[in-house]
């Protein structure tokens, strides 16, 4: 019985490299769509004085976000909310497709809203709103548990490596959203909507390998920050955490902190009331206690 389980296991083991090369020969016509996509949600007053304009996370929908947070901000509050492509982050196509939204929304102030990897997708956005002349002036950058780079995530380097190199398929799709049953997930506040949660939850399992490998590849080929290379564009700069920080699974805190700090001279740390330390972005979960915190008047 010992000698069968132990031949089968190695059967099985030798037959991993060989889906694994088969799902990347599907992966060549599998999610190959590399546009991403940007929804609009009009404010409640029919006219525009804010524009929030919010870069989901990893392997995060940013449709769901922005429904979750659209009845918590102000009346007078527009959303501008990016969902990224099957494959990849093209920032120079998202750049141009989020000015195009802010066009139709024409507002007087614009808040730029990065959740972890978008954080990171933020900041490459303003270089080349800089390059563009900051047609809205200085923004107001809220940066929420955004890592300063690879080496701030708690998660070994070769993984991000692997998702330069491994584009996935619907093999490896299928087992993400089966792993996906076994992650644990944050507790609902009373306030969020159980279908929008749900809808977020099958989204970011069935995101597919091609997305998961291509936002790890760009979060691997995110350069170093510079010294106060953001002073130009950036009026008041905001870091969102849980408490305590550094009990956030993904993120390093306290470090990424300290690299936004040298980019941004004026950064703020808050800490959003109510959101425990040891879920990172339960976005969806507690959407109120999050989207005051990014509209808070008083940055």
């Amino acid at each position: 019985m010992g000698a069968a389980y132990h031949l089968g296991a190695w059967i099985a083991l030798a037959g991993v490299p060989a889906l694994l090369t088969i799902d990347a020969l599907m992966g060549l016509a599998y999610r190959t769509n590399t546009i991403s996509d940007v929804k609009v949600i009009s404010s409640r007053s029919g006219k525009t004085h804010r524009a929030v304009v919010i870069f989901p996370g990893y392997v995060m929908s940013g449709s769901t976000v922005g429904q979750a947070f659209a009845p918590y901000v102000a009346d007078n509050d527009g959303i501008v909310v990016v969902n990224y492509a099957q494959r990849g982050v093209n920032v120079p196509q998202i750049y141009g497709k989020v000015m195009s939204a802010l066009q139709t929304l024409r507002p007087v102030e614009v808040r730029i809203y990065g959740a972890s990897m978008g954080g990171m997708v933020s900041k490459l956005f303003l270089d080349r709103y800089r390059q563009d002349h900051a047609p809205y002036g200085k923004v107001t950058l809220i940066l929420d548990s955004v890592p300063a780079g690879k080496a701030y995530v708690k998660r070994p380097a070769f993984l991000f490596q692997l998702g330069c190199l491994f584009r996935g398929g619907p093999l490896t799709s299928a087992l993400w959203a089966a792993a996906d049953g076994f992650v644990a997930k944050p507790p609902a506040g009373k306030d969020a909507s159980p279908d929008i949660i749900r809808a977020a939850r099958r989204a970011g399992a069935w995101v597919g390998t091609p997305a998961a490998t291509s936002q790890a590849c760009f979060i691997s080929k995110f350069g170093l920050l510079r010294e106060d290379e953001l002073v130009d564009v950036v009026q008041k700069t905001v870091y969102l955490q849980g408490n305590p920080p550094d009990d956030d699974p993904l993120v390093r805190i306290s470090d990424s902190i300290a690299e936004w700090r040298f980019a941004c001279r004026n950064l703020m740390v808050v800490t959003v009331p109510g959101r425990t330390g040891r879920w990172h972005l339960p976005l969806v979960e507690f959407p109120r206690e999050t989207a005051r915190a990014i509209t808070a008047v008083g940055y």
